[in-house]
């Protein structure tokens, strides 16, 4: 049976996607549109990057993953595992750091 469930759009130009060297963390629209100087996730210490996982997570509107032998993840569990940095957040942080360099990419490219 089709679900025609529609989908819900992210908003990625309000998410942050870097950090300020204040220590304040910049949207992706902040990124593209005034180009400040910022800390790129590369850049972060560990615990920086987490912490940027972890409001990412926070800001979605929706949560909805899912790891296979674990079965889902709620939202709250998702932080604590990113925060922790155990083997599950460590596998969210890397998905997070792949999707914030495409997201940049693509909203340079303007295909965003």
């Amino acid at each position: 049976m089709a679900n025609n469930t529609p989908v819900t759009r992210e908003d990625h130009w309000s998410r942050p996607v870097a950090m300020a060297p204040d220590g304040q963390w910049i949207s992706l629209r902040e990124v593209i549109d005034e180009e400040p100087a910022r800390l790129s996730f590369v850049q972060l210490s560990l615990e920086q990057q987490a912490e940027l996982v972890a409001e990412r997570i926070q800001q979605r509107p929706v949560f909805d993953v899912a790891i296979l032998g674990l079965g889902p993840l709620s939202r709250k569990r998702a932080i604590n595992e990113v925060r922790a940095r155990t083997s599950v957040g460590s596998t969210l942080i890397d998905i997070e750091q792949r999707m914030i360099k495409r997201l940049i990419e693509r909203a340079r490219e303007g295909t965003l």
